[in-house]
């Protein structure tokens, strides 16, 4: 006999039957915005027109070059739209209101993060948190995860988001 044992259906199991693979569905309700929240027009634009900031931060991420040049182009998408909702301190404030959102939202993720991590490893769950910021835009204005990632870019070059996680 083969001992410790179980006949599935047809199927033979050796050894312990610890479980199964179990899928967890988490659906996740957006609040929607219906008006920017910021009164004031604070986004500070830090052109950081020859890119060093950008690239620094990136180099200390260690992220490859191909990231790089990807930056550099979605920084640029991400530009010329902010210079059309600049145009508007409606548009203004709506703009302050993404970035301040898309910053917590990466926060959250850096957070429980140790120095020295890098935040390479974590960007699949940085463009997860796109949709959410997406759907809780989507009455005011139109926006896309291209620009999102821009903004990304653009933090960096801000100082605001670093792609290493360190002690300063």
């Amino acid at each position: 006999m083969l001992g410790n044992s179980i006949r599935q259906t047809e199927n033979i199991v050796l050894g312990d039957l610890i479980g199964r693979d179990q899928y967890v569905i988490k659906t996740q309700e957006v609040l929607k915005a219906s008006k920017p929240i910021r009164t004031d027009s604070s986004f500070d634009l830090k052109i950081d027109e020859d890119n060093s900031t950008l690239f620094k931060k990136l180099k200390d991420g260690k992220v490859n070059s191909f990231t790089k040049i990807r930056a550099v182009s979605s920084k640029l998408g991400a530009i010329k739209i902010i210079f059309e909702l600049n145009k508007s301190e409606n548009g203004k404030r709506i703009l302050s209101d993404i970035y301040e959102n898309l910053l917590t939202s990466v926060s959250k993720i850096v957070m429980p993060m140790d120095d020295g991590e890098l935040l390479k490893h974590k960007s699949e769950d940085i463009f997860a948190q796109f949709p959410a910021i997406i759907s809780r835009y989507k009455d005011i204005m139109e926006i896309d995860e291209a620009f999102l990632e821009g903004l990304l870019y653009i933090a960096t070059s801000n100082c605001a988001l670093r792609w290493k996680v360190d002690e300063s």
